[in-house]
Order: C-alpha cells, then structure tokens, then sequence
C-alpha cells in the first residue's frame, strides 16, 4: 500500500459515520479544475482521469484506482480544485464529505498539520508553474 492508499475500512470515531457511495459513468467529471472542494473521495471500484487544462489544451497528469484518495487537497486549505477528475469506465466513490476530514485534523497533532499545510502550499506552487510551462 503506498502513501495515497487507504485501508478500505475506515475506522469510525467517537461519531457514527455514514459512508456514501456515487456512481459515475464513463467519462462523467467527479469535479472540475477551479472549483472549491467540499468532499474527497475513496476510489472504490474503477479508476479516475486526473487532468489540467488551461483552456486550450488539457495535460492528463494521472489516473487514481482502487483504494487511492483524490480530491484531498481542497479540504485541507479549502483552495480550488487543481485539476479535473473524470471517471475513466464505471466507477464507484466513497465520499469523504469535510465535515469529516476537519473532525480528523481537529485530533491530529498540530505540528503534523502545520507540516502538511506547508507542503501542500508548496505543491501547488510548484503543480501550477510546472503546469504552465508544459501548456504553455
């Protein structure tokens, strides 16, 4: 399992956590590039199309399956969406609404949080201009 990759069980809090799962077709957009994100999602079957475009042309940057998280940067620092999610065939999502992802923040260790903040900055800065000069 590597670092994007969760255990398909989450465990639950303190409050009881009601898992939803969305069903998208091919080719249907999970979220768009620009976007506020409210919810991050587990793939639980199928895969997802990550991609950046900048109006005119569009960068495919990778494809998230089973068991990854995507998404998970705008809850953190509630910025816009970085890229395009589509689903690439059938796939099956289980939503991880904010609420929920802030709840987990709120127990986690505050130095570990700041850390996370801080290099998330950072690979935007760096997705973004990198963006640009492959686009460009």
């Amino acid at each position: 399992m590597n670092d994007t990759q969760v255990d398909q069980t989450p465990e639950q809090d303190d409050e009881e956590i009601e898992l939803e799962y969305r069903e998208y077709k091919p080719g249907q957009v999970i979220f768009h590039q620009g976007e506020v994100g409210a919810e991050a999602y587990f793939v639980d079957n199928g895969k997802v199309e990550i991609a950046r475009g900048d109006g005119n042309a569009e960068l495919v940057l990778g494809v998230v399956g089973k068991g990854e998280l995507l998404g998970e940067m705008a809850l953190v620092d509630a910025e816009e969406r970085m890229a395009t999610a589509r689903a690439m065939g059938r796939t099956t999502l289980i939503v991880v609404p904010k609420k929920v992802f802030d709840r987990v923040l709120r127990k986690s260790n505050p130095i570990v949080v700041a850390m996370m903040k801080t290099l998330l900055r950072r690979l935007r800065a760096e997705g973004g201009a990198n963006t640009k000069k492959t686009l460009g």
